[in-house]
């Protein structure tokens, strides 16, 4: 049996629909998540009886699952809610969903119902402010199908951090094959110019992050002046301000390159994570 100790405190595991989550001390890999990173996964805030952000997960979650062929009526959002709430009324927590393609097979497969496992730890919110960040030398990003999706296919991420930790960095910024600025390690990236911010478009291969999401609805709903598109690492040379966001909450740059920058948070974001 292929098992591993999970990193996180709690693990559950769900391997047909009509199965109940069952806590597990060791879980047995998927076959086709360790052969082929056959799967996706969404990664949430818990908080206190709700998940942040849940109609958004659910909905990206969907859309991939239907870009891999995978069954989207094997998966119950509401039961999964339902379950977090009796289990863990009063506490926040970092839950990662990972939704797998079951059955065995090779590059062909088999089937397309899934597995499900849940990790759960202590959610722990992003860092205020990042001291220093650069551009990778090493990853860039392609456009795929699945390129706006949260995969198991995670190697450019991993190098790309393996990069930002050799160089001392506490942040990376990732460019596309064309040498657009696509998102940063874990995080889309987002700049302030001239009082207009910025962030790079779907496009350029970064992932479609919650946490851009509400962003951008904040900035619609306040009618902040804002601009996606394709832009080159000159735009972030020249910013005023640079900021990163995925799903634990906003975190400002203090310096990129060799250029310190204004880390004051700025007021109209400040309640979209809490």
């Amino acid at each position: 049996m292929n098992s591993f100790m999970t990193e996180n405190e709690t693990t559950y595991q769900k391997l047909t629909p009509n199965d109940t989550w069952t806590s597990q001390s060791m879980v047995d890999i998927p076959v086709r998540a360790v052969n082929f990173g056959d799967g996706l996964f969404e990664t949430m805030v818990f908080d206190h009886g709700e998940i942040r952000f849940f109609d958004k997960h659910i909905k990206r979650l969907y859309e991939g699952m239907g870009v891999l062929g995978l069954k989207s009526e094997n998966i119950d959002p509401k039961e999964l809610l339902h379950f977090l709430r009796k289990n863990y009324p009063d506490i926040l927590l970092r839950v990662r969903w990972n939704v797998v393609r079951a059955g065995k097979g090779k590059y062909t497969p088999e089937r397309n119902e899934v597995i499900q496992n849940l990790q759960l730890s202590e959610f722990k919110t992003a860092s205020a402010v990042k001291g220093s960040a650069d551009v990778s030398l090493k990853i860039q990003l392609f456009p795929t199908p699945w390129s706006r999706f949260k995969t198991l296919n995670s190697l450019p991420y991993v190098l790309a951090n393996l990069e930002r930790t050799e160089r001392g960095l506490d942040e990376i910024i990732l460019l596309d094959n064309r040498g657009f600025v696509s998102e940063a390690g874990s995080s889309n990236v987002f700049w302030v110019k001239d009082e207009v911010i910025y962030t790079p478009s779907l496009s350029c291969s970064c992932i479609n992050g919650i946490g851009r999401q509400a962003i951008l609805d904040q900035l619609t709903k306040k009618s902040i002046p804002f601009q996606e598109g394709e832009y080159k690492i000159s735009e972030l040379e020249t910013s005023d301000q640079i900021f990163v966001s995925n799903c634990t909450g906003i975190s400002y740059l203090g310096r990129f390159q060799r250029r310190r920058l204004d880390t004051r948070p700025l007021d109209f974001l400040k309640l979209i994570f809490h």
